[in-house]
């Protein structure tokens, strides 16, 4: 039996209203976007791993530094679609979406996530939840999850669902990495936005809306994504203590 192809993007783009150039920020010398490409590449889960970019800023670097990158147009308007111009160039059989902005990725949660790429089909994309805290469940900055018996997504949220009334249980935090086949990911970008998506602003919407499958993997991997000076600050302190 073939080996599956599996190629991880990483969409990178150079603007950020909380923290501009964000990607080529370093740390410890090391360019933020490439924290997360190396992280990748050390998982030894993927096939190849390339950055996506419409900024010759980031291409540079990530080239500069030993890394595969592949410029886009500037006209997409998330990271998948962005990801979906470059699978059109590299063969593969499945499509990693992976966050550029979260450095700490561990390697046992890359492996595990690719190894259940083979859970989905063309009509169905894979992605990853953990536990809410308190604090989380009430933010709208963490999405938060609704699952079935078969943990396949209901609905994603930046409320707090499901409502806890006289029986509590759980609250799913949505952590932003994606898994597709090579026409699962075409059917999903050629999919028109819809209404709930633009009212939550949360793409995955978009999968649910038309009747895609969103299968969820429950992790202990909490996520932590670098947006604020105050997310980088915290990260450089974490580097300081582990002695990393």
């Amino acid at each position: 039996m073939k080996t599956p192809v599996v190629l991880c993007a990483i969409p990178a783009r150079y603007g950020s209203t909380r923290l501009p150039g964000k990607p080529l920020i370093e740390i410890k010398g090391l360019p933020l976007v490439m924290w997360a490409y190396n992280r990748a590449v050390d998982s030894g889960a993927y096939s190849s791993v390339c950055v996506a970019t419409d900024d010759q800023r980031i291409y540079d670097t990530v080239k500069r530094h030993g890394g595969n990158a592949e410029m886009t147009a500037a006209h997409h308007q998330s990271g998948t679609d962005r990801i979906w111009e470059v699978a059109q160039r590299i063969p593969c059989d499945y499509i990693v979406n992976l966050q550029g902005d979260e450095p700490d990725v561990p390697a046992a949660f890359l492996q595990d996530f690719s190894a259940h790429l083979a859970d989905i089909d063309n009509n169905s994309l894979l992605t990853s939840l953990t536990y809410a805290t308190i604090i989380e469940a009430s933010n709208p900055h963490a999405v938060k999850a609704v699952v079935n018996a078969k943990g396949e997504a209901l609905y994603f949220s930046r409320s707090r669902i499901p409502f806890d009334r006289g029986v509590q249980g759980p609250v799913y935090k949505h952590t932003g990495i994606y898994g597709f086949t090579r026409a699962g990911l075409k059917k999903f970008c050629g999919l028109p936005r819809g209404e709930l998506e633009m009212r939550e602003s949360l793409e995955q919407l978009r999968a649910l809306e038309h009747g895609m499958r969103v299968v969820c993997r429950v992790s202990d991997y909490r996520a932590h994504g670098i947006d604020t000076p105050e997310d980088l600050a915290a990260f450089e302190k974490l580097l300081v203590t582990t002695d990393r």
